[in-house]
């Protein structure tokens, strides 16, 4: 009967010690795992916060879709309701060309192009030289449109070259300002 009672307390303790490696191993699992689970968080964190689209500071919180938007606006005066259209503004500029109105042509450009310095000078020295009448000729009573957008947009129109003495394609370009008035790019 003692080598029975001896025996269930070897095998006790063996399955003790069993039980003592299992839980470490495990435990050592856990980390493992908790370990490069916190590292593929942070690495995502740390590409977020490069990317602004996170806080800089942890627990590194993602900014929410509206923060975002005010931080980074995604299309300058997209969601201004239109009150001048670009054929408007297109035929404002003709208008101004035929009645050689200087001042009525500049206020068809966009102040906010990245053009309008040069493109206003182009328009001053046509004016000066008395070549508004040629321009108005250049551009037809027709334009059609080949891309608009929430606030850009692309137009062509078919006109005559003297010097190549054919039929040609120009194209002008459109932004919306802030009043939500399409004005020229670019000629």
């Amino acid at each position: 009967m003692s080598k029975t009672n001896n025996m269930s307390a070897r095998g006790g303790s063996a399955s003790g010690g069993k039980k003592i490696i299992i839980i470490g191993l495990m435990a050592i699992i856990l980390a493992a795992v908790l370990g490069i689970g916190l590292d593929l968080w942070t690495a995502k964190k740390m590409e977020k916060v490069a990317l602004g689209l996170a806080r800089p500071d942890f627990p590194y919180a993602d900014y929410t879709e509206e923060e975002l938007n005010e931080m980074y606006p995604q299309i300058k005066y997209a969601d201004i309701a239109t009150r001048v259209t670009p054929e408007e503004t297109y035929a404002k500029f003709r208008q101004a060309l035929k009645e050689n109105n200087l001042e009525m042509a500049i206020e068809q450009l966009s102040g906010e192009s990245e053009k309008y310095k040069e493109t206003k000078e182009t328009l001053k020295n046509f004016f000066d030289e008395g070549k508004f009448k040629d321009l108005y000729l250049h551009y037809p009573d027709k334009i059609s449109k080949t891309n608009m957008y929430e606030s850009i947009a692309q137009y062509e129109y078919d006109y005559y070259s003297e010097e190549y003495r054919q039929q040609l394609i120009g194209s002008m370009d459109f932004i919306k300002d802030a009043n939500g008035d399409w004005k020229l790019d670019s000629l």
